[in-house]
Parts: C-alpha cells; structure tokens; sequence
C-alpha cells in the first residue's frame, strides 16, 4: 500500500530511529526506498545489514553525486510503484500504529478518493508536546483557499502527510543549488488542485538537530536566495487580483522584493507587471515591518 521514502546524507546515527519505526509498525504492507545522497560515513553497510537481517522490504539507491534533499526526494518518487507514499526524514520517529491509521483513513475516504490528494496529522517535538497549532477541526477536509487564503493567521508548526503517489509525482519538489525552498510551496500547489483531508493525531516525532537542513547556519546570500526562489514559486502562476486580494500573497511579494536586494536569477524571475505590484507591496509594508523590528 505505502512507498515511504527516505533521503538521507551522512545519517548513519539517526537512521535506526526510522528503522526502529518500521519495523514496529503495525501494518506492514509497506516498501521502504531509501535515497542516500552520495554520503560518506559507511550508510550503505548499516543498511545492507538491515537487509539482510530483516524481513521488511528495502530499497536502496546510492546518487553520484551530492545533490541535495529535494532531489533526492524526487528521485525516490520516480521508484515509487504503490498507491501512497510517505516521505520519512532521515532523523524521525514515529508510534506504531502510524501506517494503520494511515491505511485506515485512505479506506474510510472511499468515493471522496478522487478530490483528496493527502492525509495530513500532527508532530510531536522532543518533548513529546505538539509543535505548533492543530487544526481548527479534525477531518477537516479542505482547499488551498480555505487552508491559507482565508485564514487571518496561518497555521504553525511541522505537519506530516501520506499522499496520493499519482499526484505527489506530478509536482516534485522544488529544488534550487545552495539554498532551501519550503516543502510547503510544492504542497501549496498540490492543493489548489486538490483537497487535503487534516486529523489532529499526533503520529511522527520531529527530532531536533543543529545539523539539519533548516536549522543549520546560513549565510545572508544563502537564505535571500531561498527566499528568492520559494517567493517566485509562489507568486509566479498567481495572477495579480489574487495578489492585490490576499495577505498571504503580499507576505510572498515583500520577501520576493527584499531577497532582490541580495540575489536574483534573469532566468526564473517575475513579470514585469508583477514585480511593479510586488514592489509597491513592498514599500507599503516596509514602514510597519521597520516599526516592529525596533520596537
């Protein structure tokens, strides 16, 4: 029933967490295709000793070259020959009854299928508290407008997701060299096609780590740039009514117009008519965004 797909980079002493959680999932009828991104610490042995010791299913697939985690990620899609994925970091854990409810919840949708592209749940941090907000209802079937556009704030804190693998292949990841673009701008676009179906159960465990892609230091070159690019995906099939219309939207043209200032791509860049918008977006913010910053 499940693909779940992993990438990992020099992540031989977290990956037994997410072995540790397949193997004690309840429902077993699941693939695990892992993607290791030409790491250099041994990964391969650790994981040919599961294989053999083990009766789950793996897959392994070593890249050439270090090409970073959206790719990878993509990578693993194009292997993916069951129903529904679940993209599994290299560092996660998550209970046992995880894939159940998952199988559970895809049974029950039944006729509804067709309209929903993705199971969403909660996360747990170290702590074992849920990071950031639930939803404002459980089985909360929902569109990109009533999810984003329409909230006067925008949910907080990691969700995680089992998909439809048909749709998840049609809109791989983003991906850019040296910088991070938001997973959410892929699911963004995902579900203004399609619903996604959002229970507040908490399944996945979210551990942190300094090493991390998101939490690692970056350089003011590096984080305008994934701000460039993760605005411009954002932005770029939008038209300019539902920018004027939307706060969400404007948030995207401000960053969009502030990471110019450091970095820009002649290639992948916004309309002339929306880089005008986005600007006087930008020059209309930027007084109260001043005023919070010192205040």
């Amino acid at each position: 029933m499940f693909n779940v797909v992993t990438a990992t980079y020099n992540r031989k002493h977290t990956l037994e967490r997410v072995y540790n959680s397949l193997l004690n999932q309840s429902y077993k009828d699941f693939v695990w295709i892992i993607v290791d991104d030409c790491s250099t610490d041994n990964t391969y042995e650790l994981i040919k000793d599961w294989m053999k010791q083990s009766k789950m299913s793996i897959e392994y697939h070593k890249l050439t070259t270090n090409q970073g985690k959206p790719k990878a990620v993509n990578f693993g899609l194009e292997k993916c020959t069951r129903d529904y994925t679940i993209i599994v970091d290299s560092d996660d854990s998550f209970v046992s009854n995880t894939f159940e409810d998952h199988k559970n919840t895809w049974t029950s949708i039944g006729a509804r299928e067709n309209n929903i592209a993705a199971v969403w749940t909660l996360v747990y941090d170290d702590d074992g508290n849920i990071k950031g907000d639930k939803f404002p209802e459980d089985e909360w079937e929902v569109s990109f407008q009533q999810r984003v556009l329409n909230q006067k704030k925008q949910l907080k804190g990691d969700k995680w997701h089992s998909w439809k693998t048909e749709i998840l292949k049609q809109h791989p990841l983003y991906s850019q060299p040296n910088c991070h673009i938001g997973e959410s701008h892929t699911w963004n676009e995902i579900n203004k096609k399609h619903d996604f179906l959002c229970l507040n159960i908490p399944h996945l465990t979210a551990h942190y780590s300094e090493m991390s892609l998101i939490n690692s230091k970056k350089s003011k070159k590096r984080l305008a740039t994934g701000y460039y690019y993760s605005s411009y995906y954002g932005l770029k099939e939008v038209s300019t009514s539902e920018i004027i219309k939307h706060k969400y939207y404007h948030n995207l043209a401000f960053e969009y117009v502030k990471s110019r200032f450091i970095f820009s791509d002649k290639k992948l860049k916004l309309s002339t008519g929306k880089y005008v918008l986005s600007l006087l977006i930008f020059l209309g913010l930027l007084p109260l965004r001043l005023l919070n910053k010192v205040s």
